[in-house]
């Protein structure tokens, strides 16, 4: 077991014993209820976790960040929360409010705006320095609370159910020696999967994938989910383009149609979070694909994504000499 791990499990043993909100919310963790669904050839878990209303509710608007204090600073962490500092500027904390048991939290230390287009290498490092877990990346309008800070989760891998379905909904779009680009369809999550030994030679198509993303006016980059793990020496990394920040639903005034659902990597890696006992009580395998319809794209956008990286997106990649 590599150092960053024996480290990170000694911080995961302290902190219950350190900090009661935190041995609280994970005790709370430990009796909440799930329901499973099968839709088609995949699984979703909902899980009824009051505790997450914080970010399930969070106001991302530029207004309501400005007005706050930032919850991922230093500074403005609670005295009692241990910090485990990794690589160069990155900090692992334990997620005070956990969908997982050993749900951890990694942030800048330095104040700066969720981006991913310069994190994807630090990204990709920490999945071999964590090779037990998924570290997962919410994109600023999807799921991140606090989008004005730039941080990752991870998560132990196979607790999302996405975690072990993923190969079997993948078709080859691009090879180029040991790197290969999946396109990832029939999921209702739909988007690309990327796998290396390189990383190097991963976060280069990244970056080419990530030019043929769609990308609102107004917004610092596409809208995504990411998914990243090592194991045998090759990493994988999962990148979900979505459509839009949340359901219809969630804007309704409260009342019966009303439902606070705000996806981030946890639910569309399969494990969907809900706030309210009555939210919890309504699910059904209609409304998850309802919702996933709204937040991500169809298999034909994805078919259009990948026809723009087959047409410009080859051309981006340094060393390339063709695509196949």
């Amino acid at each position: 077991m590599n150092s960053i791990q024996t480290s990170v499990n000694d911080l995961l043993s302290r902190q219950p014993k350190e900090w009661k909100l935190f041995k609280d919310n994970l005790d709370a963790l430990n009796g909440v209820q799930t329901k499973r669904y099968q839709i088609g050839q995949f699984e979703i878990v909902a899980q009824f976790n009051p505790a997450r209303v914080v970010s399930t509710a969070a106001k991302v608007d530029k207004a309501s960040i400005q007005k706050r204090k930032c919850f991922l600073c230093p500074e403005h962490l609670p005295a009692e929360q241990l910090r485990l500092p990794v690589l160069d500027g990155y900090q692992i904390l334990c997620n005070p409010y956990p969908i997982f048991p050993n749900h951890l939290t990694i942030p800048t230390v330095q104040h700066t705006p969720q981006s991913i287009s310069p994190r994807i290498r630090a990204l990709l490092e920490l999945s071999s320095a964590l090779p037990l877990y998924t570290l997962f990346y919410n994109g600023p309008q999807c799921g991140a609370s606090a989008p004005d800070h730039a941080h990752f989760q991870a998560a132990p891998f196979g607790l999302m159910p996405m975690d072990r379905e993923v190969r079997s909904f993948c078709s080859p779009l691009y090879q180029q020696e040991e790197t290969f680009l999946y396109k990832l369809c029939g999921y209702l999550r739909n988007g690309f999967v990327l796998t290396s030994t390189s990383i190097d030679k991963l976060a280069r198509l990244f970056h080419s994938l990530y030019m043929c993303l769609p990308q609102k006016e107004g917004e610092t980059e596409p809208m995504m989910n990411l998914f990243t793990h090592f194991e045998a020496g090759e990493y994988r990394l999962i990148v979900i383009p979505r459509k839009s920040h949340r359901p219809w639903q969630y804007q309704l005034e409260a009342g019966k149609e009303q439902f606070l659902s705000s996806p981030g990597a946890a639910d569309i890696g399969g494990l969907f979070v809900t706030v309210r006992a009555e939210d919890f009580n309504r699910l059904s395998s209609a409304l998850l694909e309802g919702i996933y319809q709204q937040v991500c794209w169809g298999d034909s956008d994805i078919n259009r994504m990948a026809a723009c990286f087959l047409e410009k997106g080859c051309d981006l990649l340094e060393n390339s000499s063709q695509c196949s």
